[in-house]
């Protein structure tokens, strides 16, 4: 494909609508850029979906796995965030889905509702439950504990802009006025797009650059910090750290095995230049398997510990 080409590619015009989306403040880029959508927000209850367009689906074209623990870690936390002053922000304590095996087909949605805050802890601490849907097809269920914390330097952080509003179609940007990280993320768009042309995978894997390599009874991957996939105050986002466990969590077994459940407990943020994965098996049975996956950032310090449940496919041939 030729430049010209390339810059006509639907995935480069949704990049570069992300990008004008992103200098609106509240949000951030992968939000705008994966086009998570907010159809419904209160205290109580909330609907976000995400629809499978070129950036967001796999090799079946169907919305992503990656996407769809983005979409449960949004989902999860809409409630509990709408309303809160600008003082404040939220940080993922825990979060647990079930998956059900099903395949979306078209639209996913995650519907959301608050269950309240943890009675008796010395922190503000919400619950959420939320059921993610393809049409009539339920693909996940999830819960979710998120703590209210005050913005990092005694700062400030405008809400989501499109939450009670909708995101604008058509938004016009100089192209001569891009900053350094738009520069950056634009062309990382533009490589990744060439990188599935040779390769034949799905876009999302060379973007986030998720590829986990297997070793002994575990897997290996690391992913690059940077503006593609961090959020409101600079750390990895939350459900791109999940998405990132449950990738190499499922590269240690293979792909005989289907991801079945995961529980993550967020230990602290995803910071620095880098973080890594490193799962490890912890039982292998003839239908069932366990794994452990930690993420530390390049400091050493773990961000976050997940055990995931993994189901051996029916077509597997065991």
């Amino acid at each position: 494909m030729n430049t010209l080409d390339l810059d006509h590619h639907p995935i480069v015009k949704k990049a570069i609508r992300a990008i004008a989306l992103n200098r609106t403040p509240g949000y951030h880029f992968c939000g705008n850029f994966f086009d998570f959508v907010y159809d419904q927000a209160s205290s109580q209850h909330s609907e976000v979906h995400i629809d499978p367009e070129p950036q967001n689906i796999d090799r079946d074209h169907s919305v992503h796995l990656v996407l769809l623990a983005i979409l449960a870690d949004m989902g999860l936390a809409t409630g509990i965030r709408y309303g809160l002053d600008d003082r404040t922000r939220l940080a993922t304590v825990s979060l647990s889905l079930q998956l059900t095996g099903a395949h979306p087909t078209g639209r996913v949605v995650a519907t959301t509702d608050t269950q309240g805050h943890l009675q008796g802890a010395q922190g503000r601490q919400g619950v959420s439950l939320t059921h993610i849907k393809s049409g009539e097809t339920l693909i996940a269920v999830g819960y979710g504990a998120f703590m209210i914390l005050p913005v990092p330097n005694g700062g400030s952080l405008p809400a989501v802009p499109w939450v009670d509003k909708k995101a604008p179609e058509d938004l016009a940007l100089d192209m001569q006025t891009l900053s350094n990280d738009e520069k950056w993320i634009l062309e990382r768009v533009k490589a990744s797009i060439l990188q599935c042309q040779q390769t034949r995978e799905d876009f999302p894997t060379h973007f986030l650059n998720f590829h986990p390599y297997r070793q002994e009874r575990g897997a290996y991957c690391e992913v690059l910090n940077g503006p593609h996939v961090a959020n409101r105050v600079g750390h990895v986002q939350g459900g791109v750290i999940l998405a990132l466990c449950m990738v190499t969590a499922c590269a240690a077994l293979g792909d005989e095995w289907m991801l079945s459940g995961v529980t993550a407990t967020y230990i602290s943020p995803g910071e620095g230049e880098a973080i890594h994965a490193q799962s490890k098996i912890i039982h292998q049975g003839r239908m069932t398997a366990v794994v452990q996956t930690s993420v530390f950032n390049k400091t050493g310090r773990q961000a976050l510990e997940v055990l995931s449940t993994h189901a051996r496919r029916s077509n597997s041939g065991d």
